[in-house]
């Protein structure tokens, strides 16, 4: 499979047809011995073609980064991560670190399947986007036309609220959790679904706030169902993975994967890793089951197919919800707009596309940097290993260090920021690779107080205890500390 990452497509083809050749029944010893002669040069010159192409010392070092990064000096004894990077629609590595079953002593390969988690959520607003384009479902539809049996409220959740999570719809696996069930995979999606529709209210007035949610997910799909006429896997089986040709992959319908190379997902303990298949077997917020191979497929249809990533699909899922005053919807967590199972925006210095996954024993991450054309995805069975900072470690294996530092933003962050919360303006400049702002407010005078950030992993700077994450298009920042919670600060042009 390494090898096979690393094959240029022509001589990759050129090998396999020459493998394919037959020689036709009747035909003389001379001429057969001639052929035979012809047919040992051109396999010479064609696995001489292979091999220039494997040894090259650029791939060589980018396959020894990547697999230190996916691989646990443990090997087999512990699981790990498969991983995959795309330029240009085509997979340029593709490899693998760990046990799929460590007591089987299988290993993690390209075709293992992994639950996705959140990763599927993009899928589920492709399905919507798909009838949504066939005028079967308006994103501005009242969901209570697909939910008649739901809470009566005086402002309206559409099918893009949900699409968004902006509806205030309350999370479904957190209904769960504290309704009394153990696990998320103890139950099903009618009893979830009922549980969900049963509420009486919802976070906050529809429209209005992003909080994200997995029953928002759920009902999404659910709408799906009720439309397309069919279970939401089936629906997603014929309309998205058959014409993308990712043939392993699959959304569960309330039953245990029983496919062989299936990945068993592990906590780690004192006593080494623990089996943990805990995640919720039905479809939605969740529940695709997919490999590195089949994501390059999907992949490729994003950049060069466009079977089923069509233009007018792009558009939906890629273009950030709006809040009820016309304000994007932005996850202040991360500082990015969340768009149709995506958040999009500027991170780290880069636009980014992208969408990570979060089970118990599994962590995932899809994420597409587009100006550059280039695409990682990182599938873990392992709760211990954070998937995104994987796959960000990866692209900066591919594409030189530095890419992803915080520090190329300087220009970007430096300016004027103010808070009419607090009546105070916060001056930033970056220095040495730290943000440095001058504070001055009416209340505290004239002097300013210089505050130090230093830059976090999870692309937030902290200043002993005050946490700065700025928003996508670095035109505005939240400050929270321990016991104050997203102070707006908005640039000052």
């Amino acid at each position: 499979m390494l090898v096979y990452a690393f094959v240029s497509n022509g001589s990759q083809e050129a090998l396999t047809a020459l493998c394919r050749q037959r020689l036709p029944k009747r035909i003389g010893w001379r001429e057969r011995d001639n052929r035979d002669s012809h047919m040992k040069k051109q396999l010479v010159i064609a696995v001489l073609m292979v091999t220039a192409t494997i040894s090259h010392p650029a791939l060589a070092s980018h396959e020894d980064a990547v697999r230190k990064i996916v691989s646990d000096p443990a090997g087999m004894a512990a699981p790990g991560c498969a991983v995959g990077v795309f330029r240009a629609g085509k997979p340029v590595l593709i490899t693998a670190g760990g046990a799929a079953d460590i007591a089987g002593k299988q290993a993690l390969d390209a075709d293992t399947l992994f639950y996705a988690a959140s990763v599927s959520k993009q899928f589920t607003a492709l399905a919507a986007a798909q009838l949504v384009e066939a005028g079967k479902i308006g994103l501005d539809d009242d969901i209570r036309k697909y939910f008649p049996e739901m809470l009566t409220s005086d402002v309206p959740i559409t099918v893009a609220m949900l699409m968004h999570h902006s509806a205030g719809i309350r999370d479904s696996l957190e209904l769960l959790r504290i309704a009394g069930f153990p696990r998320a995979s103890a139950t099903d999606k009618e009893t979830a679904l009922q549980l969900l529709l049963r509420q009486q209210d919802t976070n906050f007035t529809p429209g209005t706030e992003y909080s994200y949610s997995n029953g928002g997910y759920l009902m999404l799909a659910e709408i799906v169902e009720r439309v397309s006429g069919m279970p939401f896997a089936e629906y997603a089986q014929r309309h998205i993975l058959k014409p993308l040709g990712m043939k392993r992959s699959f959304f569960m319908n309330d039953a245990a994967p029983t496919a062989a190379n299936v990945a068993h997902g592990y906590v780690s303990g004192n006593d080494g890793f623990a089996v943990r298949d805990t995640y919720p077997l039905f479809s939605g917020s969740g529940g695709l089951m997919v490999s590195i191979n089949d994501l390059a497929r999907y992949d490729r249809d994003i950049e060069i197919g466009h079977t089923v990533w069509t233009p007018a699909i792009a558009k939906i899922l890629l273009t950030p919800g709006s809040f009820a005053n016309g304000d994007p919807v932005v996850d202040r967590r991360s500082g990015m707009a969340y768009a149709g199972g995506l958040h999009v925006g500027n991170r780290k210095g880069q636009y980014f596309v992208q969408h990570g996954g979060s089970a118990e024993a599994f962590k995932s991450m899809y994420a597409r940097l587009p100006e550059r054309r280039l695409g990682v995805a990182m599938l873990c069975n392992r709760s211990d290993w954070n998937a995104g900072d994987k796959a960000d470690a990866v692209f900066e294996a591919i594409e030189g260090p530095g890419l992803l530092k915080l520090t190329e933003l300087g220009d970007t962050l430096a300016g004027r920021f103010y808070s009419g919360d607090l009546d105070t303006y916060y001056d930033f400049a970056m220095q040495e690779g730290k943000l440095i702002a001058e504070v001055s407010s009416t209340f505290a005078g004239p002097e300013a107080a210089t505050v130090t950030f230093e830059e976090q992993s999870d692309g937030s700077y902290n200043a002993k205890g005050t946490r700065l994450l700025f928003d996508g298009d670095s035109n505005g920042f939240t400050l929270s500390t321990g016991r104050i919670t997203a102070i707006r600060f908005v640039r000052i042009q």
